[in-house]
This record gives structure tokens, C-alpha cells and sequence, in this order.
């Protein structure tokens, strides 16, 4: 009974277990997930991580990771990636392939799921 106290203490000092919990079918949380699957994705292609644009779809990402911090989003944030960093290790996904086409429709991927994401962040009502 004590360590279902203390835990309930710790989630309640952390800001989960309170308020609203945003579902699995919320938009944001939907697209923040696909957002980290298709960021990992596409640096697991050869070289990825070194480009300039890879660079700036990350840095895209925090931007719009940061803005919906500030709509009051961080639970649907904190369980996309709760739930992605779960998943991952078990993603059965084909790795990306050598090459600049492969590169391309990765970070192609990439983008269109920010796209979704700065969608989602704009139709975010607390």
C-alpha cells in the first residue's frame, strides 16, 4: 500500500495522473508519435544524420515540439513519447537503404509527418 502512495506521489509531483489525459485517438498525441517514428527512420539512413537537411527537419521539430508546450500540450507530447520509445526497440521496419532516394523519401516522410504535427498543434484546444 505504501509504494502505491509513493507512486501516486510521484505522478501527481510530475504532472501525470492529473486533469485530463489526452486518448490515444487525440490528434496531437497521434501525430507526435508518428513524427519521432519517421525522425528515427530517417536517421537510420546512411549518412542522415550528417546532412544539413536532416538537421533542419530535427530543428523544425523542436520548434514545433516547443510550441505546443506552450498551447499546454505536454501530456500528449510525454505520451507519444512514452509510447514510441516502447515500440521502437521492437519496430520490425525494413532500415532505410543506401542511397539518395531512400534518403529522399525519408526525410520526405519526415516532413510530411511535421506537417501533420504543426496540424495537430494548431487544432489543440486544452
Amino acid at each position: 500500500m505504501k509504494g502505491a502512495v509513493a507512486l501516486a506521489a510521484v505522478f501527481a509531483a510530475s504532472g501525470c495522473g492529473g486533469g485530463e489525459k489526452p486518448t490515444p485517438a487525440d490528434p496531437l498525441r497521434r501525430a507526435s508519435y508518428r513524427s519521432l517514428a519517421a525522425r528515427d527512420f530517417l536517421l537510420g539512413c546512411p549518412g542522415a544524420p550528417a546532412r544539413a537537411e536532416t538537421r533542419q527537419e530535427i530543428a523544425r521539430l523542436g520548434e514545433l515540439n516547443r510550441f505546443a508546450l506552450e498551447k499546454g500540450a505536454r501530456a500528449s507530447l510525454q505520451l507519444a513519447a512514452n509510447e514510441w520509445a516502447a515500440i521502437a526497440p521492437h519496430d520490425t521496419r525494413a532500415r532505410c537503404r543506401a542511397g539518395e532516394a531512400a534518403y529522399g523519401a525519408a526525410l520526405a516522410d519526415f516532413s510530411r509527418s511535421l506537417d501533420d504535427l504543426a496540424a495537430g498543434i494548431r487544432e489543440y484546444r486544452r
